[in-house]
């Protein structure tokens, strides 16, 4: 592909002319603007860690973030019960177990098993 592939024209407003009898300038410039390819989703061990430690009785949340774009949506569960990746829950056994984690945007899915131990 060419460099300017990833360009589309983009009209910006010209700045106004320090001198008062110049020539007319155009009302709108053309410029090239850059514009961000597509991604697929993808969950790795920075976003998304396999291995992750609550203490019972407190609070615990699954860190799960995606990458990818558009943004993709990550859903997580575990036995057919879901948790919502980022937020908080009162740790207790019951969340001690392996989740699978699933991204997706329009370009695809990403998945990813994350184990949750919860220390007594």
């Amino acid at each position: 592909s060419s460099p300017l592939s990833h360009l589309f024209p983009t009209l910006i407003p010209p700045f106004p002319h320090p001198y008062p009898f110049s020539p007319p300038v155009p009302r709108f410039s053309p410029a090239l603007t850059p514009v961000f390819p597509a991604v697929k989703p993808r969950l790795d061990s920075e976003g998304c860690p396999g291995r992750q430690n609550w203490t019972e009785g407190q609070e615990g949340t699954l860190k799960c973030r995606a990458k990818g774009r558009p943004e993709p949506e990550v859903k997580c569960s575990k036995d057919g019960n879901s948790i919502t990746a980022g937020t908080q829950h009162l740790a207790d056994r019951s969340h001690a177990g392996t989740y699978r984690c699933r991204a997706t945007n329009e370009l695809g899915t990403a998945e990813r098993d994350v184990t949750v131990w919860v220390q007594c």
